[in-house]
């Protein structure tokens, strides 16, 4: 299959094609295929054991792994499968590559597309679709508001510089907002790239990043007549450790994209109780009626121009009472939502786990003294990072000595040095 990033979905929110051509298009990019082929890549594969294998007075219960690379995993250690289920990541919103995992993160319910998808490839009827990505599994109590933060920042952005932001239609709705409403944006912008400087004056040297990015940047230089410091505040990364007092001190977050995977800036900004703004026709393709957000967690910019964003932004930031993200958000997602979701969609657990409850895997007793006695600690721990090592490791040497854990632990054949 080739791997084609859609383009024309980039900055056009009305493509006229048949849905079902529409859905091959999206699916014709994963970055599956990136992580797995490109060595430079390897050491950003990641593995992540939301639920882990527990064995408990003769009682074995898989445990669950999502990852990037399930295909080079699943071909290298066949045997995983005997202890854990798997969790194929396109890390887009495209349906993974992967047709021999368990689950698939989908990103969103949309029943129309998951029967379409199984139609056209009937080795995958039986994988279990997941409306949930990497992006969902945030920790929501480290991400979470700062008191006593001042709101000094109106609008506050984590995003690349890449052309599927749309970083100058943001530029220009900043221009237009000072036209309509006689007031200069207090805007913070974090782009995640460590090769950009910020200089002594606030201004940002680019100059180092690859040609993709950097031409965006001079695109929002041109918008701004060379004053962009005057406008926004950029910043070349911030550490996650200070992003939760970033985002705190936030009147509104923006994401001007149109076509991308589930986006964990959208639950950073909803966690850290700050109404998120997104384009309606945010992947309006593969969500269908699936919300980018629940009840008042933010607004829809109904329009893709400039001047909607504009007002968008100056609706939410004069109206700060009418939003309750975080509500809202952990009523849907968080780690245990997260876990939930994907043991109560698999059959399995509902026959094996002891006094299994819909909705209660974080609660389930016989859980909790199995995961103590496996790993040490209670599974509340273990699934809020106070295993981190077995539950989250990032880079190929580092997955290769997990799984030898894992097989050690559970007696499986080890035949890999």
């Amino acid at each position: 299959m080739v791997n084609e990033w859609p383009e024309a979905y980039m900055h056009n929110p009305c493509i006229d094609k048949p849905i079902e051509q529409i859905w091959d298009d999206i699916d014709n990019y994963s970055f599956e295929d990136r992580y797995e082929e490109t060595e430079r890549l390897h050491a950003s594969l990641n593995m992540v054991v939301p639920f882990p294998p527990l064995k408990y007075k003769g009682k074995l219960v898989k445990g669950v792994f999502y990852s990037q690379a399930t295909r080079t995993i699943m071909k290298k250690y066949p045997e995983l499968s005997e202890i854990f289920f798997v969790i194929a990541n396109s890390m887009f919103s495209s349906y993974p590559r992967n047709h021999k995992a368990d689950y698939f993160f989908t990103c969103y319910k949309n029943e129309a597309r998951e029967k379409y998808f199984k139609n056209k490839y009937p080795e995958t009827k039986d994988i279990i679709c997941l409306p949930l990505q990497d992006a969902d599994f945030l920790n929501e109590y480290y991400i979470a508001p700062v008191p006593y933060t001042p709101k000094t920042i109106d609008v506050f952005c984590v995003s690349t510089p890449f052309p599927v932001k749309n970083l100058p239609l943001i530029a220009v709705a900043l221009k237009e907002y000072e036209r309509k409403y006689g007031r200069r944006l207090k805007v913070v912008y974090a782009i995640g790239q460590k090769t950009a400087v910020r200089r002594e004056d606030g201004s940002l040297d680019y100059s180092k990043l690859q040609e993709y990015g950097s031409k965006q940047l001079r695109y929002v230089d041109e918008v701004f007549d060379g004053k962009t410091k005057e406008y926004i505040d950029f910043y070349p990364y911030i550490d996650y450790k200070d992003l939760s007092k970033y985002y705190s001190s936030a009147k509104c977050c923006v994401l001007g994209s149109l076509i991308e995977g589930k986006n964990r800036f959208i639950s950073e900004s909803q966690s850290c109780d700050v109404p998120i703004i997104v384009f309606k026709d945010f992947n309006k393709y593969t969500r269908g009626d699936f919300p980018v957000f629940f009840g008042n967690a933010g607004e829809y910019v109904p329009e893709f121009t400039p001047e909607s964003l504009a007002d968008t932004i100056h609706k939410v930031i004069t109206n700060p009472q009418n939003y309750d993200p975080r509500k809202n958000y952990l009523e849907h997602y968080g780690r245990k939502n997260f876990v939930n979701t994907i043991i109560d969609s698999n059959p399995y657990y509902a026959e094996n786990i002891p006094n299994y409850e819909k909705g209660k895997t974080h609660d389930n007793f016989w859980v909790d003294l199995a995961c103590y006695d496996n790993y040490q600690v209670c599974y509340h721990d273990f699934l809020y990072d106070k295993k981190a090592n077995l539950s989250h490791v990032v880079g190929l040497p580092n997955i290769e000595r997990l799984i030898k854990y894992y097989y050690q632990k559970f007696g499986l054949p080890w035949k890999y040095d």
